[in-house]
């Protein structure tokens, strides 16, 4: 067994002296799979890394010999909350929907190019997403949005938006001549 770990840590270091990647032992870390508590301290012994246990996180994602849970993603519904929750306040309308199409569509996608994300944690997150884009920072906040087209028309006295119909629909009025 041991001289069979010393071997693989051969061809490791002829593979790091052939490729110029070298293997960092102290950033890495030993998974046992059928393997008995002390062939695992012995191993990672050998090679000077961590033992490890399943399920485990690997570039931020979630890793394990099952299908990950809701709970599981709760990091990344965090991020995207974090994210949001420290800037939005102080940007504007353009701002916040850069933030949202940049970081709240990015953070997703990289999960979703390894993983089957759950419905609810994408409702979750276009919830965010939906939120920081007419309401600011305010991410669990309830009513209609701030931002709304024919809220601001209104505001600014520009008149109604083009999809509402008239006020005056009396048949023969000028409004519906003009149509």
């Amino acid at each position: 067994m041991i001289q069979g770990s010393y071997f693989f840590k051969t061809v490791l270091h002829n593979f790091s002296d052939s490729t110029g990647l070298k293997v960092n032992y102290s950033k890495s870390m030993l998974l046992p799979i059928n393997i008995t508590e002390t062939k695992t301290d012995m191993l990672a012994r050998t090679f000077g890394c961590a033992k490890g246990n399943l399920p485990f996180t690997y570039l931020g994602l979630p890793m394990g010999t099952t299908k990950p849970k809701i709970i599981d993603f709760l990091p990344l519904v965090y991020k995207c909350e974090r994210r949001l929750s420290g800037i939005s306040s102080m940007l504007n309308q353009a701002g916040r929907l850069q933030i949202t199409n940049a970081v709240l569509s990015s953070l997703p996608t990289y999960y979703m190019c390894t993983l089957e994300i759950p419905k609810a944690v994408i409702k979750q997150i276009d919830k965010f997403r939906k939120n920081c884009l007419w309401s600011g920072n305010n991410v669990n906040r309830r009513g209609a949005a701030q931002g709304s087209l024919e809220v601001g028309l209104q505001n600014k006295g520009r008149g109604r938006p083009r999809h509402h119909k008239p006020r005056n629909t009396k048949p023969g009025s000028v409004d519906e001549k003009s149509r």
